[in-house]
C-alpha cells in the first residue's frame, strides 16, 4: 500500500511539472480578440479550374503577413480574405497574379 501511495505522489508531481509550465506559457500567448482590427476583402479570381489551383492561391495569400485568414473557392471563382485593417489590397492582387491567376475585382468591407 505504501508503494502505491508513493507512486501516486510521483505521478502527481510529474503531472504538475508538465502541466503547470505549459499552463503558464499558454496564459501569456497574445490573443487577437478585437474583430475591428480586421477587414474583409473579396477577390474575384479568373482562371482557377480545380482544387490544386485553389490551394495555390490560398498558399500565396496566406504567405502575406497582413492576411489572417484566406478562404478560396475555385467553384465560386474567388477568395474571401481577412486582413489587418488598413493593409494594402494591391499586395493581395499581386500575390494572386504571382500564383498565375487574374483578379477581375476587389470588394472591401473597409471600416473607416
Amino acid at each position: 500500500m505504501r508503494l502505491m501511495g508513493r507512486m501516486l505522489v510521483v505521478i502527481a508531481v510529474l503531472s504538475l511539472a508538465v502541466v503547470l509550465p505549459v499552463g503558464l506559457f499558454v496564459s501569456y500567448v497574445p490573443v487577437v480578440t478585437a474583430a475591428e482590427e480586421l477587414e474583409s476583402v473579396h477577390l474575384e479570381i479568373k482562371g482557377m479550374t480545380c482544387g490544386g489551383c485553389q490551394a495555390k492561391v490560398k498558399t500565396a495569400l496566406s504567405k502575406l503577413p497582413e492576411v489572417k485568414e484566406a478562404n478560396v473557392s475555385w467553384e465560386a471563382g474567388g477568395a474571401d480574405v481577412k486582413v489587418t485593417k488598413g493593409s494594402d489590397h494591391k499586395k493581395l492582387v499581386g500575390a494572386v497574379k504571382n500564383a498565375g491567376f487574374d483578379v477581375s475585382g476587389v470588394e472591401c468591407e473597409c471600416k473607416a
